[in-house]
């Protein structure tokens, strides 16, 4: 019976495969970080969108109200605050998103050169396993053949 194939650097491959894990995650949370600041950007246009529609509504219709108007513009001021904010978050958040995706690049490519390395290490493995059986069966046929029968006679 052949030896069994281990992997020496088996607990190397575990620890890379879950450092590639950990990547993949943080990744995944900053691509969810990049979408909750382009979905609050997108509702904050849509407001925008909104009260501009009223603005206009309301001030082609009547009367021009000073107080509403004063009142619409800190509101807008306000709006174009937080937009501005979130824009610079989502740069900061694409930043991080970029820096994560080379991250866990690195972390899958690491995997993988361990797993080639393993994969080819097994081939190896088997190559000479099956050698060693030919070679086994090689000398039962050679031994079977010497050997005489049950007349006496060598075949």
């Amino acid at each position: 019976m052949a030896k069994r194939f281990k992997f020496r650097a088996e607990a190397v491959l575990q620890l890379r495969k879950q450092r590639e894990q950990l990547q993949l995650r943080k990744l995944s949370e900053a691509q969810r970080r990049v979408a909750a600041i382009q979905e609050t950007l997108r509702r904050l246009r849509a407001e925008m969108d909104r009260q501009d529609a009223q603005v206009r509504d309301g001030v082609l219709t009547g009367a021009v109200d000073v107080q509403y108007m004063s009142l619409y513009r800190r509101y807008v001021m306000s709006l174009h605050g937080r937009m501005i904010e979130d824009v610079r978050q989502l740069g900061a958040a694409a930043a991080e998103l970029q820096r994560c995706r080379g991250d866990a690049i690195v972390a899958v490519k690491d995997r993988k050169a361990l797993d080639k390395l393993k994969e080819k290490l097994f081939a190896k493995y088997r190559k000479g396993v099956e050698r060693d059986e030919r070679r086994e069966l090689d000398e039962i046929a050679s031994v079977r053949f010497a050997l005489p029968n049950a007349n006496g006679e060598v075949v």
